[in-house]
């Protein structure tokens, strides 16, 4: 019972966090784009690059202090192991929707915003899984 509980409010953290680092994410586009003034389509892209990877960052601090919050601090393991497992786990969600969900759904006629409304679903799972059962794994 209890361990049912501890997981339930692990996913709800996680849903949480996650609805706190989209916003995140758009506040570091609107800077680059509208306070920092990158307005040429490559400026706009290096913008959508870099708004990512802080976020992506951002997104694994929040994720190891309030979802999965018994991990070790270690530098070392942090640096070399949990960061670049979090970026490929991602990844795994970026190609995972862009490259197999979507155009699935897309094909079967369902309007894009409801496309990208089951990709965020599907990709939030997918996300979870690789940061519970790889990323977050070793410090159990």
């Amino acid at each position: 019972m209890l361990e049912k509980l501890l997981k339930q409010k692990k996913i709800f953290n996680f849903l949480v966090c996650g609805l706190i680092t989209a916003i995140f994410n758009i506040a570091m586009i609107y800077v680059f784009i509208e306070l920092w003034n990158f307005k040429t389509p490559s400026l706009e892209n290096f913008a959508n690059l870099a708004a990512i990877e802080i976020s992506l960052i951002f997104t694994f601090f929040v994720y190891k202090k309030w979802v999965w919050s018994k991990s070790k601090w270690q530098f070392k393991e942090i640096v070399f192991v949990e960061i670049p497992l979090f970026h490929m786990s991602a990844l795994l969600t970026i190609v995972s929707r862009s490259f197999i969900l979507f155009p699935i759904i897309n094909w079967l006629g369902i309007h894009y915003i409801l496309n990208t409304l089951i990709g965020i679903g599907l990709g939030s799972i997918i996300n979870y899984i690789a940061c519970e059962k790889i990323v977050f794994k070793s410090n159990k």
